[in-house]
C-alpha cells in the first residue's frame, strides 16, 4: 500500500468516525441554536442574563450541564 493510499484510508476513516459518533448525535444537539455576537473577538463583551435577573460573563458560564456531560 503506497503512502498516498493510506492517507487517503485514514482520512476517509476520520469522516466516517466523526459521522457516526458525533454527528446525529446528543453533541449535535447541544451545539445547536442561536450563537451569541462578540464584536471585540474574546468574548469579554457578551453577557447572559438568567432568570432572576443575573448578568453572567459568557465566559464564566457552563455551556454544557452536569446531565448532559
Amino acid at each position: 500500500m503506497t503512502p498516498e493510499d493510506e492517507k487517503r484510508i485514514a482520512a476517509q476513516l476520520a469522516k466516517t468516525m466523526a459521522m457516526l459518533c458525533v454527528r446525529n448525535t446528543h453533541l449535535e444537539t447541544i451545539h445547536a441554536g442561536k450563537k451569541p455576537v462578540t464584536k471585540i473577538g474574546d468574548w469579554s463583551d457578551v453577557t447572559v442574563v438568567d432568570a432572576e435577573g443575573n448578568r453572567i460573563p459568557w465566559t464564566a458560564i457552563s455551556h454544557i450541564s452536569d446531565d448532559e456531560m
